[in-house]
């Protein structure tokens, strides 16, 4: 077990805050905050960019709103930009769906839009990439930028709930999003890249408790969420997400079956910390 002396060395984070649990043989933190700009500071890049971006990729309900939730908790000065900020309508899918007419056909116990929507935010060409581009290189350039906040039930922007983020404020920025590994642009802003595992039948049983309240307890709606499942989420993520967790620094299996329900955000913020002092100290020698 080697994170423990890779956080007790250094000079931000000190070995009195972590605590090696023999029972579940890891290191378990003891505060419940982190102040990491020194260690950020260390390893960010010559060029002036001034933001440290996490990638935190997955399928659908895989839990990357909670691993994310869990780091902006825990590390001050940290926040999230979600892939869902830069989603637009598509057709692509759209045409693929009018070979079953029940997808685009309308029913009063779901949801024509609804049922279109799920299949778009399965299609990488409904988000504007141009756009996400802009937004990361004008943080790495230390300027401000404006979030945009998708409400996925509602499915429409909500400008009231907009953010604003400084990265000379907040230098620590994790992306979450089902395909920001497939695009290069975007895969090149990203320092640490993790991927969410979780196995399908525990995920497929998220999605449905998700989809819950608009399938209204309708067995022919219910039916109709599973071929979309079949056809456009499965594809989707064997085509566009399975294909390139390779490029991922870090395989981050699913925690949730476990006793201790902070086991998976605790895991996920050591592998954090350690790979900021390691970059740190492949700075120092390459300085």
């Amino acid at each position: 077990m080697n994170y423990f002396n890779q956080i007790y060395d250094d000079s931000v984070l000190l070995g009195k805050d972590f605590r090696f649990d023999k029972k579940s043989k890891r290191i378990t933190p003891f505060q419940k905050s982190y102040n990491i700009n020194d260690s950020l500071k260390k390893v960010l890049l010559k060029d002036g960019k001034s933001a440290f971006f996490i990638g935190l990729c997955g399928e659908q309900a895989s839990g990357k709103k909670k691993i994310s939730e869990y780091f902006n908790k825990h590390i001050n000065k940290s926040d999230t930009i979600c892939e869902m900020s830069f989603f637009k309508s598509g057709e692509k899918e759209r045409k693929l769906a009018k070979e079953d007419e029940y997808l685009i056909k309308d029913y009063d116990y779901y949801s024509k839009d609804r049922r279109l929507y799920l299949i778009d935010r399965c299609n990488p060409d409904c988000y504007d990439y141009d756009k996400f581009y802009e937004t990361l290189k004008s943080l790495s350039e230390e300027k401000q930028v404006k979030i945009p906040f998708f409400d996925e039930k509602k499915q429409k922007f909500d400008p009231e709930k907009d953010k604003v983020i400084d990265p000379t404020k907040t230098p620590l920025i994790i992306i979450d999003g089902y395909f920001i590994f497939r695009n290069q642009k975007i895969r090149d802003f990203l320092h640490l890249k993790i991927y969410k595992e979780v196995e399908d039948d525990i995920r497929l049983s998220r999605l449905v408790l998700r989809e819950a309240e608009f399938l209204k307890n309708n067995v022919e709606a219910y039916d109709i969420y599973f071929s979309i499942y079949e056809k456009f989420y499965k594809i989707s993520y064997d085509e566009y997400i399975a294909t390139y967790k390779k490029v991922a620094n870090i395989l981050l299996p699913d925690y949730n079956l476990t006793e201790d329900n902070e086991v998976e955000g605790d895991e996920t913020l050591e592998f954090l910390l350690s790979n900021l002092i390691n970059y740190s100290k492949k700075r120092k020698k390459s300085n």
